[in-house]
């Protein structure tokens, strides 16, 4: 039985750290800019300019995706990665710096423990039902569970204190047999090397600059991990395709990892289930309303994939929406 997390920035910034893009920007933009290269100052005063008082870093509000849609100011590649290294090399020195400030003395490490082991019970006992019928077939198997995590920081690893190629045993499952965490993954790197990029070409949108191999290489994620060997997005590529239940835990769904969403998409309609936690305090959980939510969510997720309309109806029901609960509120305080 495999269970994989996938984890976005908002696991970081629910323990309060400083990860969203517009943190990283006033850090980029305060930055001494005497001895910037021409294409770097022309990249800070576009993101300067775009700070309007109706829409902070509205072209901006993803990186990766307003990085792909700048590259129409280029005129060669020389001038994108003058901009590009620039921006990739600031992020790298922002992210360590978070990395190294200390988490809140106050983490409960049995509670991230018992949700990584149990994450269905933050479904609605309907919900949480039918979960369990589906996981009974795999009552006398042993559990592994695997995180990918899109984030740089080593959060995870601190809050339970594991080392890189640490296993890990978790809370056993639902039937008293045995639960062992994997080593994490970071598929976009971590704060050594972080890797910033688009999903495919077709997002560059610099339509001269689009079919070079060099600019391909230099900001298309998966070329990326192609060319570093590291095996990390092949052994991604395994866990989604084998997954029996998928959980999404504070991630934008953004259109950069289309490949990933792709996968998804493609394994629910095999024995797999997804459980998406999804984070909105502005939404109104009337009981009338709660059927919209849900199919909401959903439709935004399936969005995300290739699958057809027909494809999507057959899966629907495979996806299980988790609306503001307390997974992963880890302070003493929070549960």
């Amino acid at each position: 039985m495999k269970v994989v997390f996938i984890i976005g920035n908002g696991f970081d910034i629910n323990l309060g750290l400083p990860t969203r893009y517009e943190d990283f920007y006033k850090f980029y933009l305060g930055l001494d800019s005497s001895n910037d290269s021409i294409q770097v100052k022309k990249l800070k005063e576009h993101l300067k300019n775009d700070q309007d008082k109706e829409s902070r870093y509205q072209y901006w509000s993803d990186l990766e995706i307003g990085m792909g849609n700048y590259t129409v100011n280029f005129s060669d590649v020389k001038e994108l990665k003058e901009a590009y290294y620039d921006l990739n090399d600031r992020m790298q020195e922002y992210i360590e710096v978070i990395d190294k400030k200390d988490l809140p003395t106050s983490i409960n490490t049995q509670k991230m423990i018992r949700d990584l082991s149990y994450p269905d019970r933050y479904l609605r006992p309907l919900f949480k039902n039918e979960i369990y019928d589906f996981l009974k077939k795999w009552e006398k198997s042993t559990y592994e569970t695997h995180i990918i995590s899109f984030n740089y920081t080593n959060v995870f690893e601190k809050i339970l204190k594991i080392k890189e190629n640490d296993n890990m045993k978790l809370s056993n499952s639902r039937f008293g047999n045995s639960n062992t965490l994997y080593p994490i993954i970071h598929i976009h790197g971590k704060t050594d090397a972080p890797l910033i990029g688009l999903n495919d070409k077709s997002q560059i949108k610099n339509e001269l600059l689009r079919e070079n191999e060099e600019v391909q290489e230099c900001i298309i994620k998966p070329k990326l991990n192609e060319m570093l060997a590291h095996l990390v997005d092949v052994k991604v590529d395994n866990h989604i395709r084998t997954a029996n239940l998928i959980c999404i835990f504070g991630h934008s769904l953004g259109d950069t990892d289309k490949l990933w969403w792709n996968l998804m998409g493609e394994r629910l309609k095999t024995d797999c289930r997804i459980i998406y936690f999804a984070y909105n305090p502005k939404e109104l959980l009337r009981p009338s309303e709660l059927n919209n939510i849900r199919r909401r969510y959903k439709n935004l997720l399936l969005s995300k994939t290739n699958l057809t309309e027909s494809e999507k109806k057959e899966v629907a029901n495979k996806i299980y929406i988790a609306l503001n609960t307390d997974m992963f509120k880890l302070t003493l305080n929070d549960g």
